[in-house]
């Protein structure tokens, strides 16, 4: 695998574990707004008249978002450098590959191996 290549697939465990929440929070994000825009529209049609009374305005959120990844992982040292910008010492870091077709094709990796990481995403109450 070239290493421009690997190190766009290849990413720390912590930051593919983030960019699934972010992509959640994301799409919750867009449900919001349009949840907000027929809001709008509906208080639009009941002051023009074209409505007679305000109808509830639905509202939809994700009850629980489960993710389930085939990756494979592997260690990497992430340097460590002084205040002088020099090398100290190699944090090692869990670094996760996806393992789709293409993947495992690329790289003859035998799927057998992959690691399976699980995640849970759940709305928990707001503080009002």
């Amino acid at each position: 695998m070239s290493q421009s290549l690997e190190s766009w697939t290849a990413r720390p465990l912590g930051e593919l574990v983030t960019g699934v929440a972010r992509a959640v929070a994301e799409g919750q994000t867009e449900l919001d707004r349009a949840s907000l825009s027929t809001r709008r529209d509906i208080q639009r049609a009941v002051e023009a008249g074209e409505l007679e009374a305000p109808i509830e305005t639905p509202w939809f959120r994700f009850a629980g978002v489960e993710a389930d990844l085939n990756v494979s992982l592997s260690m990497r040292g992430r340097p460590e450098r002084d205040a002088d910008g020099e090398i100290r010492a190699y944090r090692p870091t869990l670094v996760a590959a996806p393992t789709d077709p293409e993947f495992t094709t690329r790289t003859d990796y035998d799927v057998a191996a992959s690691s399976r990481v699980r995640l849970d995403i759940v709305p928990v109450p707001g503080s009002e």
